[in-house]
């Protein structure tokens, strides 16, 4: 027979051998010190780009260059935004999205105008000669709206070189708008003086309110720019 230990000395030793075991079994547990720790696919995922805009996130993106208060993006910018297809694609939505806010949409409109492709150029000629009070306008908004798209349109055209630029801004002439005639008057004095000419004169003769008159009148970009003789 041996000896049996005492019951106090039994228990020192059994609680040395778990105490012995206690570090083993912590650093062969999955959890032990990894609870902050990515995953391994988390770990060999891209972190994203802060600089670029991801394609998914493109109309996002272009949206925010969209609302700046001071800063309008220009063609280098939009292009870092995405392909000039996905962008004027964009740019169209923002513009005939009626719940949109109306900054958004003027500032669509007038980006347009840096993209010569046919989808680009539609909407400027559509909003541009459309009369703001039709029926049948192309976009759906109010009518001040429509008269703010319509001036921001033909000051498009010249910007975008369209080519239906002088046809557009002649009909406007006529418009019952006097601040649309005024900015026809002023574009066509400016980008097309020569051609313009026969069609200011007769304008001068059957509009004789100062506002116009003065439009006919006044110097583009400087007194040098004066017409060479007054309208009529």
């Amino acid at each position: 027979m041996h000896p049996t230990p005492s019951t106090p000395v039994a228990l020192a030793l059994f609680l040395g051998a778990l105490l012995l075991a206690a570090p083993a079994a912590a650093q062969s547990s999955p959890t032990h010190g990894d609870h902050d720790l990515p995953t391994r696919s988390d770990r060999d995922e891209p972190a994203p780009d802060a600089h670029g805009a991801p394609h998914a996130q493109g109309a996002e993106r272009l949206a925010f260059l969209l609302s700046g208060f001071e800063h309008v993006p220009d063609r280098p910018e939009l292009d870092r935004v995405g392909t000039p297809t996905e962008v004027v694609g964009w740019l169209n939505a923002f513009l005939q999205n009626p719940a949109e806010r109306t900054v958004i949409r003027l500032r669509a409109l007038d980006l347009l105008s840096l993209y010569v492709s046919e989808e680009a150029r539609a909407p400027l000629a559509r909003i541009a000669a459309a009369n703001h009070l039709a029926d049948d306008h192309p976009l759906d908004a109010s009518a001040r709206t429509r008269a703010q798209a319509r001036h921001r349109a033909l000051t498009a055209l010249a910007r975008n070189e369209h080519p239906r630029a002088f046809e557009i801004w002649r009909e406007a002439l006529a418009s019952d708008d006097i601040q649309i005639r005024i900015t026809a008057i002023g574009l066509l004095r400016r980008h097309a003086p020569e051609r313009a000419l026969p069609h200011l004169e007769k304008l001068a003769s059957e509009d004789t309110r100062p506002a116009v008159q003065r439009a006919l009148n006044r110097p583009i970009g400087g007194s040098q720019h004066a017409p060479t003789r007054r309208i009529p």
